[in-house]
């Protein structure tokens, strides 16, 4: 019987910059009962669409680009709304030109970008870090002023992940802010609408 694949769930996050030194050396009350710094690494990512097709069907086809790599990636939303969901993410370039011709036949599926429109393009300043031996915290800041913080975890279960998220979340609030949090692509076309707009 063949393994079931694991999913993405995650849940983002508000957080006070000015916490970050506190988090960084685990200072905070309560104290994380584990915590390891991991990498910190700028990422340029690049998304692809034509006319909100795949984003209306909660798919999200991006190109990350590092100093070391390329890769492109689909990102398929199981279940959930930007700010807590879980995805299902496909980075074979076959299954990925299979969910292109999905939902959108006719489409080139030979060349690089599938001969979609480019929907955005920002930069990200990634802290990465491993929380109670288990959870995966992120902190983002974006070339264009915006920050958001993530917990992820990579599970079967969805709900099961969800629920430990939840609490584990819960245990420090002084880190994890609870208020309406705006993830990286809705921030940027917020701040692409107002530029046009002034």
């Amino acid at each position: 019987m063949a393994a079931k694949r694991l999913l993405e769930v995650e849940s983002k996050f508000l957080f006070n910059p000015s916490l970050v030194t506190v988090l960084q050396s685990n200072k905070g009350s309560p104290a994380f009962r584990r915590l390891e710094a991991l990498n910190t690494h700028t990422f340029t990512d690049t998304y692809y669409d034509h006319h909100d097709m795949l984003s209306k069907n909660g798919i999200w086809l991006r190109q990350r680009t590092t100093d070391a790599s390329m890769m492109l990636e689909a990102k398929m939303r199981i279940s959930g709304d930007f700010a807590r969901s879980t995805f299902d993410e496909i980075t074979d370039w076959k299954e990925i030109a299979a969910v292109i011709r999905q939902h959108l036949p006719g489409f080139c599926t030979r060349k690089k970008d599938f001969g979609l429109d480019q929907l955005a393009e920002f930069t990200t300043t990634r802290r990465e870090f491993l929380a109670d031996e288990k959870f995966a915290v992120v902190l983002d800041h974006t070339d264009f002023g915006h920050a958001v913080g993530e917990v992820e975890l990579m599970a079967e279960d969805e709900e099961k992940a969800h629920r430990e998220i939840d609490d584990f979340m819960a245990r420090y609030p002084w880190f994890f802010l609870k208020g309406k949090v705006e993830g990286k692509l809705e921030a940027y076309f917020r701040v692409k609408a107002t530029s046009i707009s002034t």
